[in-house]
């Protein structure tokens, strides 16, 4: 029997030594068989019992036989049944001998395996030392070689600067000023005379086609002009130009997603696959499965977007991932996976930074689940949950466990997102350093406080946030000193005690707080005179009706490389605060959508030069006039919204046109009184126009698409909704000579 237990399960080997099985199977066999009782099972039963009531029973092969019957022959049947208890004992020594033989060798083999590991390592060290010595020699000589030619170079240059001066200062003094003078007058006199013949010869042809047509061409271009033996050519030149490998690298279906198809898709991933390293099918609704097998053949495929592809399943992913196994950035947003897809991630995955799961409802807590049973993800460092109201705290649970690397989180759109589920999060991810909880209303001061106790970010997103207090904020300052974006819009609980912690922070070039309604002037003051007033790049203050005057003199004062400003709908700014902002010489991009301003606050703006987009939607004081004398100054303006300025008319437009020839966006949609002659204008100077709203505009007719056609061949976005007189026929036209079209002939705006 001990033989035969040499093979089996060591747990029940020990089991049944240590409990005497073999011994008491011995000696109720032997009682049976000598003793021949009428009911064997009865035997069996009082022979257990009685050893369960004395423990230390010693239990022998002929221990429930009667001592009359002990006779040798029985002891002779017993022993030809079970055999000799020498013979296992003799077995057990040996294999003892044996394991201790096989243990030496073992032993013997990893010390002399260790000891070639050591000797070699050493050696490694010392060759290392040498070579490191060798290149801080090198790099130390080389350092200073460079730093003598800079240095020779850069005296040489101030040498001949100075010369270069004296020489133009001798020459400006030898010049006349009278001449300077007259010069001057002159090329302001030629500037009038070149103004005024433009726009009357501008004036005479809207005035000749007004009833005329716009000639569409012959339908040739330069090229087929040429010789047929040279047009050859250069087309051989073209195609050996598209088949270059480097253009193939980065290819982005979204701009086109509203006709790409399956065939477009696999023709150009089979003829380039091998050099494809970004695909971005964002919104391709066409694409099938012929052109997700193409993807899953991009061996080297390192980015892939497929959000909003709604053909995207389970089984096209699971091709997808098992085939691209380099994937560093994938986006699934807004699809139909389902857990099936985590799972495949999970065991395919191995590379994958960032995750983009944003939207999609397929899947449950079961498959976050997979990831910490998998080997893939485990290195992602950024991963959108976006909307996924699905997922519970068991959820993220499995996110912390399996992703503890993770640096960046977005957890926007979650309703059913609790300060439980991030305490469990930050518990284990600690090195997050970015957190965006966008319309997640049910986390409170417990949360933050924990994350404050636990990381240090760089980055926070809070919105529409109604149990978050000026708390949350001191502790988030306190303990992340290197934030550098807040955004804490629609927490209306927040007063200016946050702007005081705020303020205190050094890094800080990112501040939204708009709808924060209870912030006042005094807040502002708090982070205009904070460490890091100088380094604000973009600022919003939106619906913050405490806000007046007094705080953009502060912000022009003291944040001086301010770029963006955002003030929509501060019901208590004049145009005396947007005066002060024509001294803000940084200031690239202002919104001041719904405010207060006159002509005479947005006159005095335009004289900041550094201003290129101007966003002023409701405006409803601002006419012709003001739009005319800003225009004047502001040279550089490439993006003007001037969206229901109804008093606003052509001439707006013509000053735009003439002034600002860098314009690249032109809003003006809901400005009743604009007409074709607007278009006009823009058609004739906007060479750069690349964007144009001009919905609910109802005097436009046909003509504005066929100016667009003809004139604006940079165009790639146009809105003509509510447009009435815009026939679908003309604005159709339009459609394939953008990326993004939008048309109606409803009316909402009546002509009285």
């Amino acid at each position: 029997m001990m033989t035969s237990l040499q093979d089996s399960d060591p747990i029940l080997r020990d089991y049944i030594i240590k409990h005497s099985l073999p011994q008491i199977y011995k000696a109720l066999l032997a009682g049976i068989c000598v003793s021949c009782p009428e009911d064997p099972l009865h035997f069996i039963e009082e022979k257990i019992r009685s050893i369960l009531e004395d423990q230390d029973f010693e239990i022998c092969w002929h221990t429930f036989i009667d001592k009359d019957k002990q006779i040798s022959l029985a002891g002779n049947i017993v022993y030809g049944i079970f055999g000799n208890s020498e013979d296992s004992l003799f077995l057990s020594h040996s294999l003892e001998k044996a394991f201790s033989c096989y243990r030496a060798n073992l032993t013997k083999m990893c010390f002399m395996g260790w000891k070639s590991y050591i000797s070699k390592k050493k050696m490694k060290a010392a060759r290392l030392l040498e070579r490191i010595e060798e290149a801080k020699l090198y790099h130390t000589q080389r350092g200073i070689k460079l730093a003598f030619i800079k240095w020779t170079a850069w005296v040489c240059f101030r040498k001949n600067r100075q010369n270069d001066a004296v020489r133009k200062l001798q020459k400006a003094q030898e010049s006349v000023h009278c001449r300077n003078i007259i010069m001057s007058w002159r090329h302001v006199v030629h500037d009038a005379k070149r103004t005024k013949e433009y726009f009357k010869r501008l004036e005479k042809e809207i005035q000749e086609s007004l009833n005329s047509e716009i000639p569409q061409g012959n339908g040739q271009d330069r090229l087929s002009l040429l010789p047929n033996k040279l047009s050859l050519k250069v087309c051989h030149s073209w195609k050996a130009i598209t088949q270059i490998s480097s253009l193939w690298t980065e290819i982005d279906f979204s701009s086109e997603s509203s006709w790409i198809t399956d065939q477009t898709v696999e023709r150009i991933l089979r003829a380039h696959r091998v050099y494809v390293i970004s695909v971005n099918l964002c919104g391709c609704t066409m694409v099938q499965g012929l052109s997700f097998r193409r993807i899953s053949q991009c061996r080297n495929l390192q980015e892939l977007n497929l959000s909003e592809c709604l053909n995207v399943n389970d089984e096209n992913m699971k091709m997808i991932l098992e085939g691209c196994h380099s994937l560093l950035y994938l986006n699934l947003a807004f699809t139909h996976i389902t857990n099936a897809t985590i799972r495949v991630l999970s065991r395919c995955c191995l590379t994958l930074r960032s995750l983009n799961l944003a939207y999609c409802m397929g899947f449950s807590d079961k498959g976050l689940q997979y990831l910490t049973t998998g080997k893939g993800c485990h290195r992602l460092s950024h991963l959108d949950l976006s909307g996924c109201s699905q997922i519970s705290v068991d959820g993220f649970t499995y996110v912390a466990e399996a992703c503890s690397s993770l640096q960046q989180i977005v957890l926007d759109d979650l309703p059913t997102l609790t300060d439980t589920c991030l305490q469990v999060l930050v518990s284990k991810c600690r090195s997050l350093t970015v957190i965006s909880l966008l319309d997640s209303p049910f986390v409170s001061d417990v949360a933050f406080k924990t994350i404050a106790e636990v990381i240090s970010l760089t980055k926070i997103q809070i919105e529409g946030n109604e149990r978050m207090t000026d708390s949350s904020l001191k502790a988030l300052c306190r303990s992340s000193l290197k934030l550098s974006e807040v955004h804490v819009s629609d927490c209306p609980r927040m007063t200016d005690a946050s702007l005081k912690s705020l303020g205190s922070l050094t890094k800080l070039c990112k501040l939204n707080i708009s709808g924060c309604i209870k912030v006042t002037d005094m807040g502002i003051h708090y982070i205009t005179e904070g460490q890091s007033a100088v380094e604000l790049r973009e600022l919003d203050l939106s619906y913050c009706p405490k806000v007046t005057d007094l705080s953009l003199k502060r912000i022009t004062q003291r944040c001086s490389n301010l770029t963006h400003l955002t003030v929509c709908f501060c019901e208590n700014l004049t145009d005396n605060g947007f005066e002060c902002l024509d001294k803000c010489a940084s200031l690239v991009s202002l919104d001041i959508t719904g405010c207060k301003i006159h002509d005479k606050g947005l006159a005095v703006l335009g004289a900041n030069n550094s201003l290129r987009k101007l966003t002023a939607t409701e405006c409803v004081f601002i006419t012709d006039k003001g739009i005319k004398m800003f225009c004047r100054q502001c040279h550089r303006l490439e993006l003007l919204d001037v969206c229901h300025c109804v008093c606003l008319s052509d001439r707006s437009i013509k000053a735009l046109s003439f002034f600002c020839r860098t314009i690249a966006t032109v809003r003006i949609a809901g400005c009743p009184k604009m007409t074709d002659t607007a278009v006009k204008y823009l058609t004739r100077a906007g060479h750069f126009l690349r964007e144009l709203d001009v919905s609910g505009c109802p005097l436009l007719t046909d003509r504005t698409p066929s100016l667009l056609l003809c004139c604006c061949p940079q165009l790639r976005s146009i809105s003509m909704l509510y447009c009435k007189n815009i026939s679908s026929q003309a604005a159709l036209k339009l459609q394939r000579r953008v990326q993004r079209w939008k048309h109606s002939n409803d009316a909402p705006y009546s002509l009285d």
